[in-house]
């Protein structure tokens, strides 16, 4: 410190924390123009919302039904999209929309919604597009207003009280991207907002929020990851409501009917695959393989004289090839998806049985009579079986992230991710995951109620590049806490969050991973609509029970950058916009 001044240091700035780390700023004549003027580039600064400026909004302010990013990031690919399932998700948070009729006691307006909607994506639009969430059960709502407020140099901002902003920036299966997944090191996430109750309770707002539900739930004001289970996780055929039973009713009947019945069925649903297979939309999941290798493509096909012949072979579809009838490429093959339900020891299995001929008769051989050893190659049956229902949370582990302002000022975030891997007695010997709830907070009072406030999460680990990326295990790094340019909280030993695809066929989870919500959580399930009406089995699952809440007050702007700012870059944003909201 000796001689600062001498090396045109004219200013020492020292500011302290009340956290555990301490902010060190030196500075030149308190400006450093070269590094401390903000970021404006789209390889850096990729989302920007200003409830402010008509840019934003795609049409009128007032209805406010979808906005859009004011930049994009220069890595975005956009080349034109047609989704014509885009109806078996969409519908569930407002993307596509529809209207019951009376009457209709088979629900023909929800099914031409399911399976007519169809959504283009132009091409060259490479901002992220966020849609107004709405519900479909009539059980809850979802109320936003635009203010236009002439008398505060803020200018226009969004009032949410309890509705939120929801969209996708990456489709599976799809070269569409808006946004990278990961980062090189760094991402910070500006929001200038104003958490208060009094823009809610003058607007004459009647009805169920998500919040009234769910009132730990409140507060969230920003999500990442996927927005649902997957919805078709279980096989589920109709209602059961008073005489209707899987969307019939016995003659006779004089009991209560359900209204949600919806024909044809889910089970009578499917999908054909880019390759030409039939996808049904109720579980098991059908994978697929490409295989090249020429000994399963050749020599398991069953002869049947004929020369040079497509040959029958087995179910499988390996080796039923001939090389008169094989063309080249790779083949495409359809199967299950199978689970362990079986863990002895193979070594157990065989090997012990007592010989009674030659070969035994490709019978089960008698043994020591203890249980083991008493199989043959053709007795057993091997230890997998078609999987019947998929595990919904395998798809959400580390999978959805929530930040949350609670009433009381504190700041912080919810995570899900596994408990264990665990025996159950229902399932017998199939192993299952758990999901547990993290949650961190600062203390109290870290953000003001009635009053604007610029809050930055500021997420830095290790340095990895473009490469690496593509293949390196999560990172753990430091999730800090900025209010109004000054550092408030460190949460440490932070999990890099990398968004994921659900573990279905692309065409039934089109929008659903991959997502960012504004001014909310995310619904989960609890507004699902499927083919059979409303299943109960999609309620009360851990994303709803997480993260179906939302923010209550005001938000201005929220910025979004995918590279690191420092202190000065966090300060000079901060006073860029004060002038505004004081």
């Amino acid at each position: 410190m000796v001689n600062i001044k001498n090396y045109n240091f004219n200013k020492l700035d020292l500011k302290l924390s009340n956290s555990d780390y301490w902010d060190f700023y030196l500075a030149t004549d308190a400006s450093d123009s070269l590094r401390c003027s903000g970021v404006t580039s789209g390889d850096c600064f990729v989302v920007w919302y200003d409830f402010n400026n008509s840019s934003t909004y795609a049409g009128s302010a007032v209805s406010a039904t979808s906005i859009y990013s004011l930049v994009s990031w220069d890595g975005a690919i956009n080349t034109g999209y047609t989704l014509n399932n885009i109806g078996f998700t969409g519908i569930d948070n407002g993307l596509i929309t529809f209207d019951t009729i009376s009457g209709d006691t088979s629900n023909q307006v929800l099914l031409s919604a399911l399976t007519g909607s169809t959504l283009v994506i132009p091409s060259g639009n490479t901002k992220l597009h966020l849609t107004r969430v709405t519900g479909t059960t009539g059980q809850f709502i979802y109320p936003m207003n635009y203010v236009i407020d002439s008398t505060l140099t803020s200018g226009d901002y969004m009032n949410f009280c309890g509705g939120f902003y929801q969209g996708y920036y990456k489709l599976d299966g799809y070269t569409y991207n808006v946004l990278p997944n990961r980062v090189n090191d760094a991402w910070v996430a500006e929001f200038w907002l104003n958490p208060s109750n009094t823009g809610c309770t003058t607007t004459g707002i009647t009805g169920t929020t998500l919040n009234d539900v769910f009132p730990n739930n409140k507060g969230l004001f920003f999500y990442m990851g996927t927005r649902s289970e997957n919805k078709f996780w279980n096989t589920f055929d109709g209602v059961d409501s008073g005489c209707t039973s899987g969307c019939t009713t016995p003659s006779g009947c004089t009991d209560t009917l359900s209204q949600w019945c919806t024909l044809p069925r889910e089970t009578d649903i499917s999908i054909i695959h880019d390759n030409g297979f039939q996808i049904p939309l109720n579980p098991p999941v059908i994978t697929f393989e490409t295989i090249y290798n020429q000994f399963l493509i050749y020599g398991r096909a069953a002869s049947n004289g004929v020369s040079c012949t497509h040959c029958g072979g087995l179910h499988s579809g390996f080796g039923s090839q001939t090389v008169c009838s094989y063309s080249g490429g790779g083949i495409t093959i359809a199967k299950h998806s199978q689970v362990v339900t079986n863990t002895t020891n193979p070594f157990l299995i065989y090997g012990r049985a007592n010989k009674s001929g030659a070969n035994c008769g490709c019978n089960s051989c008698s043994g020591p009579n203890d249980g083991y050893g008493n199989e043959t190659i053709c007795s057993f049956t091997g230890f997998t079986k078609d999987q019947d229902t998929l595990d919904y949370n395998i798809d959400i582990i580390d999978n959805a992230l929530g930040f949350r302002i609670k009433d009381d000022g504190s700041i912080g975030y919810r995570l899900l991710t596994m408990t264990a891997m665990c025996l159950t007695a229902t399932t017998g010997n199939t192993y299952v995951s758990g999901v547990s709830v993290v949650e961190d907070y600062s203390l109290s009072g870290i953000v003001s109620a009635d009053t604007w406030s610029y809050v930055v999460l500021r997420f830095v680990t290790q340095y990895q590049d473009d490469c690496l990326l593509q293949s390196s295990r999560p990172r753990v790094g430091q999730l800090m806490v900025y209010v109004n340019g000054n550092l408030k909280h460190i949460f440490k030993n932070f999990d890099e969050f990398i968004g994921r695809r659900i573990n279905d066929y692309k065409d039934k989870q089109n929008g659903v991973p991959f997502n960012i919500s504004l001014g909310g959580g995310s619904q989960g399930l609890l507004e699902s609509q499927t083919f059979d009406g409303l299943d109960m089995a999609d309620r009360g699952l851990p994303i709803e029970r997480n993260f179906a809440g939302s923010f209550i007050g005001a938000i201005s702007q929220f910025k979004f950058n995918i590279c690191d700012l420092a202190l000065c870059d966090i300060r000079h944003n901060y006073n860029l916009d004060l002038n505004r909201y004081i």
